[in-house]
């Protein structure tokens, strides 16, 4: 009997076991793909995509690909030019047909280094236009990090405002029965309406205001339907280097401030070069084919030989240019070193910032930690009947106060990290084969030389 009982007891168990197994595994859903439950976005996802779609990005391809097309324009003008005219038409007087042909080839031979300058000037502001792509890069994931900070801040104040609405919405209850019943005077209640209504209006603002900055967020990084941006904890920033001057370093390495400004002086000083190419004689090789039949003229032939041309004399008017460009280069030098200046400025100012305002962020967590505890003794003391409402509210609301310095400490932090490291931490990227392919054959300078 106590056998029989005994299998009896394990049957039934395994039973339970299988059905409960079973039931387990029809109440637990099958795992989503990512076409159910959309994808999530992380920040560096996000400014890579802002990157590719952003219209100041596009904007700055455009302008690279004008230059680069001006540039093939300026190689062209180490080769031969082809040119032809023809006339052929009914006329009046002696001769009622007339006929006019005019072809030939020219190839430059010398002109006093002008092609060369300019093709050497228009290389220079190929290469500004690259910088100024990347410079239009760190701008856009710059503006894309402040936004992102910012929408981080009205996050975490939303969930400030709502733990201070759902806490005076009990003592405004509270306050409001005791009233009612004549133990506290009427101005308490007043008092912590007023309050209440503050927090109920902050909490709806910067409810809106998160809203909105996230819209304006997403619609700058390009997020369509099914997609969500990853947001990250306020607190999870970067920290400070030592020394600013290891921000300097990186900034004289990669910024491309140091180089436009080098290449803005060798665009000029080109430009001088083609002025002084003009003070030379200009000569070419020609072949042509002359062929006209009109009244007083009936020729057919062909011209081969040297054609020349020479600015002999202007009255100084070639002169003053090139004096006028010397000038201009010099004026290039100094604003480019005044930039300079400025740009290893706004990094030292960005940097003593960034460190004040990391102590500040301390100063606010201390503060926070301060008043989370009187507010717990309020609690403790208005249970015990040594305090009253007012200095539990009070405690209350300094808390809040700090949480709040708190926040605008963390996302003044963020905001600066991103300008110095829009400054000083640049990475210039690859150029592309298009670019590379720019690069002109060697025997075509020759030409000119």
């Amino acid at each position: 009997m106590k056998t029989s009982k005994f299998w009896g007891i394990v049957v039934t168990f395994f039973a339970v076991a299988v059905f409960s197994a079973h039931s387990l595994k029809a109440a637990v859903p099958d795992a989503l793909s990512p076409e159910q439950f959309g994808s999530l976005l992380t920040l560096d996802e996000a400014v890579a995509r802002a990157l590719k779609n952003h219209a100041e990005v596009k904007r700055a391809f455009a302008r690279l690909h004008k230059e680069e097309s001006l540039y093939k324009g300026a190689l062209a003008e180490f080769f031969p030019k082809l040119s032809g005219e023809i006339t052929s038409a009914f006329a009046t007087g002696g001769k009622s047909f007339v006929n006019y042909v005019d072809t030939g080839i020219e190839q430059p031979i010398f002109q006093g280094g002008k092609a060369v300058a300019q093709k050497q000037k228009q290389k220079a502001i190929v290469e500004s236009e690259e910088l100024r792509l990347e410079q239009a890069k760190v701008a856009v994931e710059a503006s894309v990090r402040v936004l992102y900070a910012e929408v981080l801040a009205e996050k975490e104040l939303t969930r400030i405002a709502q733990g201070e609405v759902k806490e005076l919405t009990v003592e405004y209850e509270r306050i409001k029965k005791l009233v009612d019943r004549e133990i506290l005077p009427r101005y308490e209640f007043f008092r912590i309406e007023t309050l209440f209504q503050g927090a109920k209006q902050a909490l709806v603002k910067h409810k809106e205001t998160c809203d909105y900055l996230l819209s304006v967020l997403k619609e700058t990084i390009g997020i369509g339907e099914g997609e969500s941006l990853d947001l990250e904890p306020l607190g999870d920033f970067s920290e400070l280097s030592d020394g600013a001057n290891t921000y300097l370093t990186t900034a004289r390495e990669h910024d491309p401030v140091y180089k436009l400004k080098d290449l803005k002086i060798r665009e000029k000083q080109f430009e001088k070069k083609e002025l002084v190419a003009d003070r030379y004689p200009h000569l070419s090789l020609s072949a042509k084919w002359n062929e006209a039949s009109d009244v007083f003229v009936d020729t057919n032939r062909v011209m081969v030989g040297l054609v020349g041309k020479w600015n002999i004399w202007d009255f100084g008017r070639l002169g003053s240019k090139i004096k006028a460009k010397s000038h201009e280069i010099e004026e290039m030098k100094w604003e480019g070193e005044l930039q300079v200046k400025k740009h290893e400025q706004g990094i030292r100012e960005a940097f003593h910032e960034a460190r004040a305002v990391r102590e500040k962020i301390r100063l606010t967590e201390a503060l926070i930690r301060e008043r989370e505890e009187i507010y717990k003794n309020e609690k403790t003391r208005l249970i015990a009947g040594e305090k009253g409402t007012g200095e539990l509210i009070d405690s209350f609301i300094a808390l809040e106060e700090a949480k709040i310095k708190n926040v605008q400490s963390v996302t003044e932090y963020r905001v600066l990290l991103v300008k110095l490291e829009k400054k000083a931490d640049f990475e210039t990227t690859p150029q592309s084969s298009e670019s590379e392919a720019l690069v002109p054959p060697s025997d075509s300078e020759g030409v000119e030389e």
